[in-house]
């Protein structure tokens, strides 16, 4: 079993604090350890007021703390907004990658069809991990793999609620094509409730034969 994969489920901080103080050391040679201590501080003040959710749901919550954390840390010591987006979806790609290629691997349990396998996934994902409540899902019939809309996001929520909506496509909502890129499947979003609209539409191609 992939260590990547064990840590993001059973120890969020050790996962996030692993690959966050790497990337910082390349930004800040000298003084990393002092952000990090400044990231702890801000994390722990989110903690009394972190939203009760399921425990799919919930742990994702805490790698968002993680991120606003950093995000807000980063402009503390002089990141601009936009290199500091890009630095935090970084590392939550990192942290968040062995998830669905572990998840991948499983599935060749299941069958060696691709479209089983990421249809099985999705399914669970949707049923258990990220059920509905507090998300809400439409689906659809597709001919071509699995679709979708997200109508209700707590994700988003969360973020907006922090006063950094700006972090959620880039440090929540790519993680959807961290998984397609795992899976070797292409996701296809045209709009995202972050941006204004009032859904969120996955459509993931499979393709015919692998």
């Amino acid at each position: 079993m992939s260590i990547g994969f064990v840590l993001f489920c059973i120890a969020p901080a050790t996962a996030y604090t692993r690959v966050a103080k790497r990337h910082l050391k390349a930004h800040f040679p000298d003084r990393s350890d002092q952000v990090w201590r400044s990231v702890l501080k801000r994390q722990s003040r989110l903690v009394p007021d972190r939203p009760s959710y399921c425990a799919g749901v919930s742990l994702v919550i805490r790698y968002l703390e993680w991120n606003c954390a950093l995000y807000r840390t980063l402009q503390e010591y002089g990141i601009s907004q936009a290199k500091a987006v890009l630095l935090i979806e970084t590392i939550m790609s990192d942290v968040y990658r062995p998830v669905p290629a572990f998840m991948f691997k499983l599935s060749r349990l299941r069958s060696a069809n691709r479209e089983t396998r990421v249809k099985w996934i999705l399914g669970m994902v949707t049923r258990h991990f990220l059920p509905s409540p507090p998300f809400c899902y439409q689906h659809y019939p597709s001919e071509t793999g699995v679709a979708f809309d997200v109508t209700l996001c707590p994700f988003a929520d969360f973020f907006k609620e922090q006063g950094v909506p700006e972090l959620t496509e880039p440090t929540a909502g790519n993680l959807d094509y961290v998984m397609a890129q795992e899976w070797g499947v292409e996701l296809i979003r045209t709009q995202t409730i972050a941006d204004g609209a009032a859904r969120c539409d996955f459509r993931w191609n499979i393709p015919a034969s692998d």
